[in-house]
């Protein structure tokens, strides 16, 4: 008989779980309930001290004090024997998924226990419990020294991350990526703040189409976030209605990346978009962090640096390839943004 505790920050929801099913007929046995992560924490510790674990946590995840991710990942690290079901309202599963990569078996959407049969669904999750006690699957390995990084640079980073401008920025992006990877941070805590951004980028964007698998650690986790962004383009470059203003300043983004080579004024630009210059200007700026003729130049300099690295053209050839007719001009620019002339980054990256 697998021993189950419920967690979920609603009473009525506990009960109503508890209540509603019946676990003994599946081979389980629901022998305590939580109503957040620190309490459920607490009744795992006490279980396996008194030689009676808990086998399965059915967890909300939305859930105040530790939510459920949060609780997934410190358990896994301390006890990595439990299994997970998680439960949810969220009809885009955001939450499920970093669930599911993390190594839970299953979830129940709560609207779903409303209309659906439970004894059905509880018998499918006793089938994947059984299954997965008796393949002895290994959960991901949990990070390491959870506490061991900068709190107060945490910080710092998630007030970055929350601009939302590394939605439409590469340089952005990139940074935050690199130094939040730095810190060697729990991953839970990077998906604590980015899963949630990634469901408000697709509120004010368009939905993702996302491919579900697992990610070990926060490099795994980087790429996915990766990919996501990546299908945010797509899906943007694919609506063809311009009423959304942020998917608008995305198609300019787009435009501006695929026009690179030609003059590009705000105004066309703009008309492109189906949008005043003014009203452009204004929110291109707001979603950016950066006026468009600025982030113009930053992507003509970043793709001179890879012509510069990738390929051995002269400096006036590239200069010409990326918008600049003046050779000059172009180096100057570059030297402004990078600190260093042209041919003095071909040397400091290797080439000769």
């Amino acid at each position: 008989m697998y021993r189950v505790l419920i967690v979920d920050d609603d009473r009525l929801a506990r009960q109503g779980i508890i209540s509603m099913m019946q676990w003994e007929k599946y081979g389980m046995h629901v022998v305590g309930e939580a109503q957040n992560g620190e309490k459920a924490l607490e009744f795992l510790e006490k279980s396996f001290l008194e030689k009676s674990p808990v086998d399965v946590l059915f967890v909300d995840l939305e859930m105040p004090v530790m939510n459920g991710i949060a609780l997934m990942e410190k358990s896994r690290a301390l006890y990595p024997e439990v299994l997970f079901v998680v439960l949810t309202f969220h009809e885009d599963f955001h939450y499920v998924q970093s669930a599911l990569r993390m190594g839970a078996i299953d979830y129940i959407s709560k609207l779903q226990m409303e209309s659906a049969d439970c004894n059905e669904l509880l018998r499918d999750i006793s089938k994947k419990v059984e299954g997965t006690v008796k393949r002895k699957i290994k959960m991901p390995e949990a990070d390491s020294n959870p506490q061991d990084f900068n709190e107060h640079e945490w910080e710092h980073l998630v007030d970055k991350w929350k601009q939302m401008y590394w939605l439409y920025d590469d340089m952005t992006f990139e940074h935050l990526c690199n130094r939040t990877k730095a810190l060697h941070i729990p991953m839970w805590r990077a998906a604590q703040v980015l899963l949630p951004l990634t469901s408000v980028a697709e509120e004010n964007i368009g939905v993702v189409e996302k491919v579900l698998q697992e990610y070990k650690d926060l490099d795994d986790f980087f790429e996915w976030i990766t990919s996501f962004r990546e299908g945010l383009y797509k899906t943007a470059s694919q609506e063809a209605k311009y009423g959304n203003i942020q998917v608008c300043v995305m198609k300019a983004v787009i435009y501006a990346k695929e026009h690179l080579g030609t003059k590009m004024h705000v105004e066309d630009v703009a008309q492109t978009v189906n949008l005043s210059r003014s009203y452009f200007s204004v929110n291109f700026k707001k979603y950016t962090g950066m006026a468009f003729n600025e982030f113009v130049r930053q992507e003509r300099v970043r793709a001179a640096q890879m012509l510069l690295v990738e390929t051995e053209s002269l400096v006036s050839d590239i200069a010409q390839k990326i918008g600049y007719e003046d050779v000059n001009y172009f180096i100057r620019v570059f030297s402004d943004f990078t600190g260093m002339t042209p041919g003095e980054y071909r040397k400091r990256n290797g080439i000769k």
